[in-house]
């Protein structure tokens, strides 16, 4: 009777640690993901090109040449 007592004990214990764990929030490969992550402090301009390519720029757009760090080169930009 005491070791079935004892077997209950844990299973709350462990399904109480694992509800706490869960309800903490978003993690990716460990790392906790915070809404300052997704929401703010956003570094890059992300343009999604007509053939679905991502490019990343900073700053201010210009219709000419600019620098996308994505592809670490210059790249001509031309509104449409």
């Amino acid at each position: 009777m005491a070791i079935l007592k004892l077997l209950v004990q844990l299973m709350t214990f462990l399904l109480s640690m694992s509800i706490m764990s869960c309800s903490q929030g978003w993690t990716i490969a460990g790392v906790e993901v915070t809404p300052s992550d997704t929401t703010k402090n956003t570094v890059f301009i992300e343009i999604i090109d007509t053939d679905s390519t991502v490019h990343w720029y900073h700053g201010k757009i210009y219709s000419d040449d600019n620098w996308c760090y994505k592809h670490e080169q210059y790249e001509n930009i031309k509104v449409k």
